[in-house]
């Protein structure tokens, strides 16, 4: 029968097999956490713990017991010692005689002077005042000697302790399932709400209500007396029914004001050749118009523009052409649009419509008629259009659109790209870790397990059922 491995518990300093430390810990710690101290905490039993083999000058015991002290491991470099702490002659050393080595002559100072005053004791001056060079090399060697030897203690076992003992029960299993499953509900719902919902809201909602109905159906469970292994049905329900909530509602928001736009802007009829004398109506499905000012010099009107103020300006100012700006009551079928970019009259310069280079400049029509998002600021743009009619007499159609003027609408779809895209990956991140942090408190607390925290409890409650 081979003879169990002892290793010394730096907590108390006895040496233990692995059994006696898992019977000593098993109600604290998880059979993997025993395991992972024991091997990496636990230093081996040094082989000559009373220095025999010092009288034959084998240094092997003298490693091995430092060894066992260092919390940094094995070393073959002895430490730095004060020159007051002066090695123990081997020769003249008698274990037999004397095991603890208290008669020995080198070490009576120690008797004597148990705090080594005598090697770093200062120099008082004229004056009372300490020299600094009192200080000599044993003091010097001294401070270095506590520096190297100073025992450290990694920054987890600091936040284990400020949480406390948590759930004496937990399983790795049960951090998995709590942490890992809301985040993928989560990312799942986002997704839904932002990719898929331009095909069809209906199946987005029928989707979501299934996936709320199973998680209401494991809280009903828990409240029943139901119990799965080791996963409280309660905090998975919660969690699973929160990550629900979360990604349909940040969601919902992104398609609001990101998504939606940027679908909008792919999916509606393109380029379509447009000038300010076709009437609004026959454009309504279209996203973005081409209006070739060479041909019929169709352009913004910056001089009839007109913004509303409401802590931003809200800009509008008309596309006309020689031809609709020539009559007596000029009728505006599409209105440049923008956001702090005019004053109160007049001096328009929202995006390219100043612009030089936009010999062939495009309009992006602003779904729903708002803007920097769809069905955005809607009364604010119409108070500016009322401002703009009055001031020069001019006519909106009813059914005018409003669009931004760019010189490019590839670089526009671009941009609504990124930001799409962009608002999904930071929501995901943020609500990720949130849900995450939250599963990882759940299965270290307890929360919805008998005896919360109580191991005592948890033991009865285990006892209850086996009878």
């Amino acid at each position: 029968m081979a003879t169990p491995e002892y290793r010394i518990d730096p907590k108390d300093g006895q040496a233990r097999t692995f059994a006696e430390l898992q019977d000593l810990t098993k109600h604290a710690y998880s059979s993997q956490q025993i395991r992972e101290y024991w091997e990496t905490r636990c230093k081996p039993v040094p082989e000559d713990p009373f220095l025999s083999q010092l009288q034959q000058g084998d240094p092997t015991s003298l490693r091995a017991s430092r060894s066992l002290a260092s919390p940094y491991g094995l070393s073959d470099e002895p430490p730095t010692r004060p020159a007051s702490l002066a090695q123990v002659p081997a020769a003249r050393v008698d274990l037999s005689q004397n095991p603890f080595m208290t008669a020995n002559p080198v070490l009576s100072s120690v008797r004597q002077d148990p705090f080594l005053t005598e090697g770093v004791q200062a120099q008082v001056g004229a004056g009372g005042q300490l020299l600094d060079q009192a200080v000599g090399p044993q003091g010097q060697e001294v401070e270095q000697f506590k520096e190297e030897w100073a025992p450290t203690r990694h920054w987890t076992e600091s936040f284990y302790s400020m949480l406390g003992h948590g759930d004496r029960d937990r399983k790795p299993r049960a951090q998995t399932i709590l942490t890992i499953v809301p985040v993928v509900l989560f990312v799942w719902e986002l997704f839904l709400w932002t990719l898929l919902q331009h095909i069809s809201t209906n199946a987005c909602l029928l989707m979501t209500l299934t996936l709320a109905v199973v998680s209401a159906a494991g809280l009903a469970m828990w409240y029943t007396g139901v119990r799965w292994g080791p996963v409280s049905l309660m905090a998975l329900g919660s969690l699973c029914l929160l990550a629900i909530l979360m990604g349909t509602y940040v969601g919902e928001l992104g398609w609001i004001y990101w998504w939606q736009g940027f679908w909008w802007m792919n999916i509606g009829q393109q380029s379509v050749a447009t000038t300010a004398s076709t009437l609004a109506g026959a454009r309504s499905d279209a996203a973005t118009l081409s209006f070739h000012t060479a041909s019929n010099d169709t352009s913004v009107d910056p001089s009839r523009s007109a913004g509303y103020k409401d802590t931003d300006t809200y800009c509008v100012a008309p596309i006309m052409s020689p031809e609709t700006a020539g009559a007596d009551f000029p009728r505006v079928n599409y209105w440049a649009v923008g956001v702090n970019c005019c004053e109160k009259y007049g001096s328009f310069t929202c995006d390219a419509s100043r612009s030089p280079t936009a010999s062939a400049a495009s309009g992006v029509v602003q779904l729903n008629g708002g803007f920097p998002c769809p069905s955005c600021n809607n009364e604010k743009f119409a108070a500016a259009i009322s401002k703009a009619e009055s001031q020069y007499g001019l006519v909106s159609a009813p059914d005018a659109l409003l669009l931004r003027w760019v010189a490019s609408t590839s670089q526009s779809k671009f941009d609504a790209a990124c930001w799409a895209i962009g608002s999904l990956l930071c929501s995901g991140l943020l609500g990720g870790l949130f849900l995450y942090a939250l599963g990882w408190f759940a299965w270290y607390y307890g929360f919805g397990k008998t005896g919360i925290g109580s191991f005592e409890d948890a033991e009865s409650a285990r006892e209850k059922r086996v009878q």
